[in-house]
């Protein structure tokens, strides 16, 4: 079996649960089972459009990020890799509660915390700390790549340190439901958010349980990531 390309950590529902089933079906692809879903059809957004609009994040599949895909340190097997995501998993005893809201974040649309919660991000630093040994350290050209103008200074640090400029104290978890709509006209984005709303409204009134850690890979450049194993904490 060849190694995957990349690796990553993220936090996804229990396969089947509603809240995997929501995101799964909105984005039009189950990343646990490698099908391709229908999409939900909405009045005043086309499904073309729906579907182009939800492209990108479908090759990533339904998760929030808690440690960025990377590339495999040579010196370490993927065997190394889960033993660490369990250890991982088995140390945090404690689930927790995290209620959420719909935000334009940036230029796309997401479901983030409604307020803060420490245990999260106690939680995704640990992620990005204890999984950091097992990335391949950025080649200079690749560090030059991803440093853009728009970070800020803490950013740029962050990313030197840790390979990634959302991390500590700069995390926001999020579940991404849209690619860019930066130049995406504004009623078709109230549209969206209209639709988002209504379809997500379970998870906007109850929330999520972050109860796990999820191992994904990408096992070829550009294809799309899967689901391999999801660890729950205290086991």
């Amino acid at each position: 079996m060849s190694i995957p390309f990349r690796h990553a950590a993220y936090f996804a529902p229990a396969f089947n649960s509603q809240a995997w089933d929501l995101g799964s079906q909105w984005l039009g692809r189950c990343a646990r089972d490698l099908t391709l879903l229908e999409q939900p059809k909405f009045e005043k957004i086309s499904s073309e459009l729906f579907e182009n609009l939800t492209r990108t994040p479908r090759l990533y599949g339904w998760h929030a990020t808690l440690k960025a895909p990377f590339e495999l340190n040579l010196n370490l097997s993927p065997a190394e890799l889960r033993a660490a995501f369990k250890q991982l998993a088995h140390n945090t005893v404690a689930s927790f509660h995290l209620p959420l809201k719909l935000v334009e974040l940036g230029d796309f649309l997401a479901l983030v915390p409604s307020q803060p919660s420490p245990d999260l991000q106690k939680f995704a630093e640990r992620c990005v700390r204890e999984l950091h040994s097992f990335a391949l350290p950025l080649s200079e050209s690749e560090l030059q790549r991803r440093t853009r103008a728009d970070l800020t200074d803490r950013q740029k640090e962050l990313l030197g340190e840790w390979a990634y400029p959302f991390v500590m104290e700069q995390f926001q978890f999020h579940l991404t439901l849209s690619g860019s709509l930066q130049h995406i006209e504004q009623q078709v984005k109230e549209d969206l958010k209209t639709a988002a709303q209504t379809w997500f409204a379970p998870l906007l009134e109850d929330g999520l349980l972050i109860d796990s850690v999820t191992w994904f890979t990408q096992d070829q450049k550009n294809g799309n990531f899967r689901w391999v194993e999801r660890f729950e904490f205290g086991k």
